[in-house]
């Protein structure tokens, strides 16, 4: 029996992908404990996993992050994006690593599994106590690459001399602009707790020297001819149904003749005016029917939905999807995930945190429409819905993905490969 200690921010886009990895080492007989903060014990603790809490650091409620943070209220794009790194990441890994220490004082892991929001603080607990740590990466590949633009701009992979050199002087330029405060924040850090200073960013302090587990297939990610080797891809990590799930009265309205269109506000960017209600507009008329998840509003605060439209709080996405013909979300990677698993074509809106580089993978992919806007109109949602369930390309691309997903093994694979490197505690790599 090997033991594994997760870490993972209390956001339901950071824990997804730990949940079935937390399960399938239950099932396989290893001691599995996970830190995170109170507001998601439940979902721990239901995969068998035994609980850490959050003692010096902050036990953040991510859902509601202005009420945190009031300096937070009305940042948008990059400005938010610049404080979230600062006040929300960088300023928490002291408090992470002492809490961290902590646990693994009294639990003894012989593997850290963070994912990315938690990699900077078990940097620090690898740095001082030589414990191998494997990220498990909760989005697009973010670290640096010379065959990739700058993270954050959703610009495709250079096709010449010239794009390449124009990425490079960009890059230059975000770091000494956007990043440069977050990198000095970032040091300034290491330095209070005894750690050298670095030229890596934040972002690329994200890569486990050990193991990145990369939860898709590479056909979804950019070709990268300095690929790390330990990053692995292992397809979607993707919690099951409920086991208390049962279908809803309206459940059969889904199973008809006509296409089901799914729209997903997302668990985080939750106003339903960026995406649900415009989208709800756009198909009002359409030969569809509507499943539109507000992701914690509730639908009764919400005008009334058209007559092809319901209007749901949360449904279960591994339970519906089998039914839907096309997604309409705003970028999350686990909800885009979700449909490709299943071979479901995608509309993806979105222009803020990681989203343009969704919105732009999934035009370069091929799976579907991708719209960088925050808040499309009504027209050009409709217009962009009508193509993915009438040009069977989308369609033909989404189902090759799917089975090309489905090669990579999911949590069994990422189970397989944090058992090797927790036969080989403090290796370098895998």
């Amino acid at each position: 029996m090997t033991r594994f200690l997760l870490a993972a921010m209390p956001a339901a886009g950071h824990i997804g992908p730990l949940l079935p990895i937390a399960r399938e080492l239950v099932r396989r007989g290893h001691d599995v404990a996970w830190y995170t903060g109170s507001h998601v014990r439940d979902k721990v603790e239901a995969t068998g996993a035994r609980y850490l809490p959050h003692v010096q650091a902050r036990d953040l409620d991510p859902a509601n992050l202005d009420a945190d943070f009031p300096d937070r209220t009305g940042k948008k794009g990059l400005a938010r994006f610049r404080f979230d790194m600062r006040n929300v990441f960088i300023a928490a890994v002291p408090g992470q690593v002492a809490d961290l220490e902590a646990h693994v004082a009294a639990f003894r892991p012989d593997v850290l599994v963070p994912e990315t929001g938690m990699a900077a603080a078990c940097a620090v607990v690898d740095h001082r106590q030589g414990i191998a740590w494997a990220t498990c990466n909760i989005t697009v590949l973010a670290f640096s690459s010379r065959d990739t633009a700058p993270f954050g701009l959703g610009l495709v992979p250079p096709r010449s001399a010239l794009e390449r050199l124009r990425n490079r002087l960009v890059a230059a330029a975000i770091d000494r602009t956007l990043f440069a405060p977050i990198n000095r924040d970032y040091n300034a850090m290491r330095a209070r707790l005894g750690l050298p200073h670095t030229s890596d960013g934040f972002v690329d302090i994200t890569l486990s020297p050990h193991l990145y587990l990369q939860p898709t297939a590479p056909s979804f990610e950019y070709p990268r001819s300095d690929l790390p080797p330990q990053v692995r891809f292992v397809g979607p990590l993707l919690p099951p149904a409920p086991e208390d799930f049962t279908s809803p009265p309206w459940w059969d309205e889904f199973s008809g003749p006509r296409p089901v269109v799914l729209v997903t506000q997302g668990t985080i960017a939750t106003d339903p005016r960026e995406l649900l209600l415009p989208a709800l507009e756009a198909l009002r008329n359409e030969p569809v029917q509507v499943l539109a998840v507000t992701g914690g509003p509730d639908p009764a605060a919400l005008p009334r939905p058209p007559a092809n439209a319901r209007l749901e709080r949360y449904v279960p996405f591994s339970a519906v999807m089998p039914r839907v013909s096309a997604l309409v979300s705003n970028g999350g990677y686990g909800g885009l995930h979700y449909a490709l698993a299943d071979g479901v074509p995608l509309v993806v809106v979105g222009a803020t945190e990681e989203k343009p580089e969704l919105v732009a993978r999934v035009n370069w992919s091929g799976v579907g429409v991708g719209i960088r806007t925050q808040r499309p109109r009504p027209e050009r949602l409709r217009a962009a819905v009508r193509r993915v369930l009438a040009e069977p390309r989308f369609s033909q691309r989404a189902a090759a993905m799917r089975a090309e997903m489905a090669a990579y093994g999911g949590s069994a694979r990422a189970v397989d490969l944090l058992e090797e490197l927790g036969g080989v505690r403090g290796a370098t790599g895998v």
